[in-house]
């Protein structure tokens, strides 16, 4: 048995656990049996609705309780009874996928789920043959499905993982905060009076403090020096001339301070960046360009407002104002950084995390409930179609989940690349002005909602309508199939008594004769 989530890996064994116990209870109790009885009774009643011209009512209810115990047992035997041993050593966490596409993804066991692993460590379950053979058809026809999508980029997910990575560090944080106000602030408030009218490349460089604009054009970052002292660099005499030393550390330029190898700001902030996202970025944007995609977010005004308290240095000095008027831009600031915080609540990038596991627990449920389903509906064999096709529908989903993620990355490739062609990103790599929105828009909002959940409701639905059908010619065709012995037997019941009439009758005439 394979899974495709962490949580898939447990939950399906647990499901089994659960099932197992499930059954043992109706097996204990004898309440497995009493279907079979209610059926039987049913059988006989309408047996003895029929009329008298059916035949010896023995001979024709005989083979129909025949047939409906021979089926269920059937069904019993190859959908309930477990016999196929399980466990977590057993299941395999299928990351073929993410080798195909030169992925790195832990093992269950490696991962932050280890602790799931030792509670279900030494834990077996047993499987009847059928949902067993289900699970492994459903597998390989999904896997064999997934492996002719092309690797993808997984940019929402980068998206993702780069925009849930905060600044903890809050010193590192505060020097950011200090870096815009010293450096940046003043940089960019040059630029706007010194030029009438910026280019496109001018504008599209100089939005966010990091700016290679204000790095390599004399006058900007290489004049501009700290106001504060900073530990990482020695006091200058040189340098350093008209501030005070504190003994607390220089004053470097400000170009200095962002990429002076390893105690500049630049190096400390990716720091903040976990080893598989790093790994990721690097993979997707080669030599230093992720650099850039990953350093626009953490240092932006967004970011830092949801690292800290909810200040960023994009506010002004409004809590020096008193009166009504401070009070109400107080309260506008407010209300402006809220809005700023939900919009960047991870929408549909937070949903495709839970949808695997969402799908994990549906299968665990249904695996649980078997055993009363069966009972319930009285073992009948339009249950197992029934359920066999919601189980399929269900592990097939993830198909539909990796078109969406492919379809995804090349609509958002082709509107990045275009709009870079056009020059309407902030940044010469493209995706770096996705890697910082939060907002997709309503249109690409409404085109993932149709990937992600209309696509597997649409396939869900088609599925348990085909099985519910399929399921009931199934059963009619089983009932048919038990009808010949039963005509049999009314048949062999009329031409007895049409035997006995018709010796009465021939003796009657004799004696007339």
């Amino acid at each position: 048995m394979t899974a495709n989530s962490f949580l898939e890996y447990f939950l399906v064994l647990f499901g089994w656990v659960l099932n197992n116990s499930m059954w043992s209870i109706l097996g204990n109790t004898g309440l497995f049996a009493l279907p079979l009885v209610f059926k039987v009774m049913g059988v006989w009643l309408k047996v003895r609705e029929e009329g008298a011209d059916e035949g010896n009512k023995g001979l024709l209810a005989l083979p129909r309780i025949e047939h409906a115990i021979y089926v269920s047992f059937v069904v019993m035997l190859f959908c309930c009874i477990p016999l196929l041993p399980v466990d977590i050593s057993t299941i395999k966490f299928d990351s073929s996928r993410a080798k195909e596409c030169g992925i790195s993804v832990p093992t269950p066991q490696n991962s932050g789920y280890s602790g799931l692993v030792n509670d279900f460590d030494g834990r077996t379950a047993e499987v009847p043959i059928w949902w067993y053979l289900l699970h492994m058809m459903s597998k390989g026809t999904t896997q064999a499905m997934i492996a002719s999508i092309p690797c993808g980029t997984q940019l929402r997910q980068m998206r993702f993982d780069v925009q849930n990575t905060k600044l903890r560090d809050p010193v590192l944080l505060q020097e950011v905060q200090d870096f815009a106000s010293q450096c940046y602030s003043r940089a960019y408030f040059r630029l706007k009076n010194s030029n009438s009218q910026l280019s496109d490349a001018t504008i599209n460089s100089v939005g966010w403090i990091g700016s290679d604009y204000f790095l390599n054009t004399s006058g900007y970052y290489d004049y501009y020096t700290a106001t504060t002292p900073r530990s990482q660099w020695p006091y200058d005499s040189t340098r350093d001339s008209g501030y005070p030393d504190t003994g607390q550390g220089g004053y470097p330029t400000c170009k200095t301070w962002w990429s002076d190898g390893s105690s500049g700001l630049r190096k400390r902030v990716l720091t903040s960046f976990g080893d598989n996202t790093r790994k990721e970025m690097q993979r997707s944007f080669p030599g230093t360009q992720w650099e850039e995609v990953a350093l626009r977010w953490l240092v932006s005004p967004r970011n830092a407002g949801l690292s800290g308290d909810g200040t960023t240095y994009a506010t002004g000095s409004s809590d020096n104002v008193t009166g009504l008027v401070g009070n109400v831009t107080r309260l506008t600031s407010t209300i402006g950084l809220g809005l700023k915080q939900a919009e960047a609540l991870p929408g549909f990038d937070a949903l495709k995390q839970a949808l695997p596991m969402i799908q994990a627990l549906l299968q665990m449920m249904i695996i649980t409930v078997i055993p009363v389903l069966m009972m319930f509906s009285a073992y009948e064999p339009k249950t197992v179609v029934t359920i066999s096709f919601a189980l399929f529908a269900l592990q097939f989903i993830t198909f539909w989940w990796e078109l969406a993620g492919w379809l995804d990355d090349r609509l958002i490739t082709i509107l990045y690349d275009n709009m870079a062609q056009q020059g309407l990103t902030s940044s010469s790599v493209p995706f770096a002005s996705f890697i910082s929105s939060t907002n997709d828009g309503w249109i690409m909002n409404l085109v993932l909602g149709m990937m992600y959940l209309v696509f597997p409701t649409f396939w869900v639905g088609m599925l348990s309508w085909l099985g519910i059908n399929l399921g009931t010619i199934v059963q009619t065709g089983l009932e048919k199939a038990g009808s010949p012995p039963q005509d049999a037997g009314a048949k062999a019941g009329r031409d007895a008594q049409g035997l006995v009439t018709d010796k009465i009758q021939g003796g009657i005439k004799g004696g007339l004769k």
